[in-house]
């Protein structure tokens, strides 16, 4: 396990849902074109490792996390911003609240509870096929298997190795929801899981992480 550091800055003038992410992502990736950890796009292409800076909103607000790198970009540039675009409306920017919080990260002996406080964006063209095909039983485990994927991934954007990737236990309770994404319906999922693995609050997993899909929340126990 490791102690990793996260960076919170959420714009407390403004209140907005959770549908504007996307016009959130939009205005900073419109704003800084140059800067890839507000948008991933390469000139050629696109960056698939892990997004180092994430759009929420929290409490109505808009808020960005920012891991590594991110964190450099976010105090050089959101520090200074005065005003927000988001779709048609301009924002005056008086009072941001701004964190920066280590967290545990990393496999560890007990189990942890995590509930996705946002629909959770687990299956791609091609295991969804596969998903569609399995009973139930089968589909826990597939999803089970996923999340341990995913977990993967998270842990390659702290430059963390996983020792015994199947030593990862995962105990979850998931129920499939669809989400209308760029005018399509994606099958997504929401419910709570239990895995031997400490993740700071508010990261996404999964696909389309960066624009606010699969949230995680440690539950209380």
């Amino acid at each position: 396990m490791l102690k990793v550091k996260l960076m919170r800055i959420s714009f407390l003038d403004v209140e907005i849902y959770p549908r504007d992410i996307p016009k959130i992502r939009g205005y900073f990736a419109t704003r800084y074109p140059e800067i890839v950890d507000f948008h991933n796009h390469l000139e050629k292409g696109f960056k698939y490792s892990f997004p180092v800076v994430q759009y929420r909103v929290i409490d109505n607000h808009p808020t960005l996390i920012a891991i590594n790198t991110g964190i450099e970009t976010l105090s050089k540039i959101v520090f200074n911003e005065t005003e927000l675009h988001i779709g048609d409306n301009n924002f005056i920017i008086n009072d941001k609240s701004i964190t920066v919080k280590n967290y545990d990260f990393g496999a560890c002996p007990e189990l942890v509870s995590y509930s996705f406080s946002s629909p959770w964006m687990a299956l791609k063209e091609d295991n969804y096929k596969i998903y569609t095909l399995l009973d139930n039983y089968e589909k826990r485990e597939f999803l089970n298997h996923l999340l341990r994927e995913n977990l993967k991934t998270l842990s390659k954007g702290f430059n963390y190795f996983i020792p015994d990737i199947e030593s990862i236990k995962v105990e979850s309770n998931l129920k499939p929801i669809y989400v209308n994404f760029k005018n399509q319906k994606m099958l997504c999922f929401k419910g709570n899981f239990k895995v031997n693995f400490q993740i700071p609050d508010l990261l996404g997993i999964g696909k389309q992480s960066a624009r606010g899909f699969g949230v995680l929340r440690k539950e209380i126990m």
